[in-house]
C-alpha cells in the first residue's frame, strides 16, 4: 500500500512540475508580446497549466478583454476574438495565418516558434532571447 501511494506521489509530482515548467514558459511568451508585466489571457477552451498556475497572467472570461489569446483548438473561434492576438498550444495551430507562435511539447520537450511576419502584423519586436526561436 505505501509503494502505491509513493509511485502515485511520483506520478503526480513530475505532471505537476511539466505544469509548472508549461506555465512559467506561457508566462515569459506572453509578458514578451504584450509588453505588460500582468497581461490579460483568454484560454480558448481549456489550458490545464495556465489554469492551475496562472502566474503573473490575468485569465479574463471574454476575448474583449483579453490582451493575448491561448487557443487549444482552432475548430470554433469566437467571432470578437478574430482581431485580437492568436497564440496556439500545438504546432498545427500554425496552419491558421492569424496565429503569431506557438508553444507546445514534442517528444517530452517543449517547442517555441514564431513565424516573422506575423509578429510584423502586429509589430510585436520580442525579446532577443527569442530570437532562436522566429522563422520567416
Amino acid at each position: 500500500m505505501i509503494k502505491f501511494f509513493l509511485i502515485l506521489f511520483l506520478i503526480t509530482t513530475v505532471y505537476a512540475s511539466d505544469d509548472k515548467k508549461a506555465s512559467s514558459i506561457f508566462n515569459l511568451i506572453a509578458k514578451d508580446i504584450t509588453d505588460k508585466a500582468s497581461p490579460n489571457i483568454y484560454l480558448h477552451i481549456s489550458n490545464p497549466s495556465l489554469e492551475k498556475y496562472p502566474g503573473d497572467l490575468n485569465i479574463v472570461k471574454t476575448c474583449d478583454a483579453a490582451d493575448l489569446v491561448i487557443i487549444s483548438t482552432v475548430n470554433y473561434l469566437p467571432k470578437e476574438c478574430s482581431k485580437k492576438i492568436l497564440f496556439g498550444t500545438r504546432y498545427s495551430h500554425l496552419k491558421n495565418p492569424n496565429v503569431i507562435g506557438a508553444f507546445f511539447w514534442q517528444k517530452g520537450r517543449p517547442n517555441i516558434l514564431f513565424y516573422e511576419k506575423r509578429l510584423e502584423k502586429y509589430s510585436i519586436k520580442l525579446e532577443p532571447s527569442f530570437n532562436k526561436y522566429i522563422e520567416n
